[in-house]
């Protein structure tokens, strides 16, 4: 039994330091990451935004080829790219005339497929 006491003992003083580390980086948030987190949280909120993430997460995409793929005016694709783009959501690069756009957040794609999972499983 003595054995099983000091595993107890151990597992409630990790338990203990581990609330006491969160105690430490959860005191507060500061303006900068708390307009960041708001924003995203806002861009995903949005639903054509959530589609064009959606598609830009299997592969890149010119302003055109997500207008058609999505059935959306150019005019919105373009507004809600430019959008994402100053939250460095996605970012671009140039061919000639043309603008690809990507995904260029892993953590904010990986959230959006693991909630689009949560939805599909609840």
């Amino acid at each position: 039994m003595g054995k099983d006491k000091d595993k107890k003992h151990e597992l409630d003083t990790q338990h203990h330091d581990e609330i006491e580390d969160t105690k430490e980086t959860c005191v507060e948030i500061d303006e900068e990451t708390l307009f960041i987190v708001t924003q995203t949280f806002k861009a995903l909120s949005e639903p054509t935004r959530v589609r064009i993430l959606h598609l830009l997460a299997q592969k890149e995409h010119s302003v055109n080829e997500i207008a058609e793929k999505l059935s959306l005016l150019q005019t919105t694709v373009s507004h809600q790219l430019r959008f994402l783009k100053n939250l460095r959501l996605v970012k671009y690069r140039r061919e000639g005339t043309t603008l690809y756009y990507s995904a260029d957040d892993d953590h904010v794609m990986n959230m959006l497929q693991q909630t689009m999972h949560h939805a599909r499983h609840h």
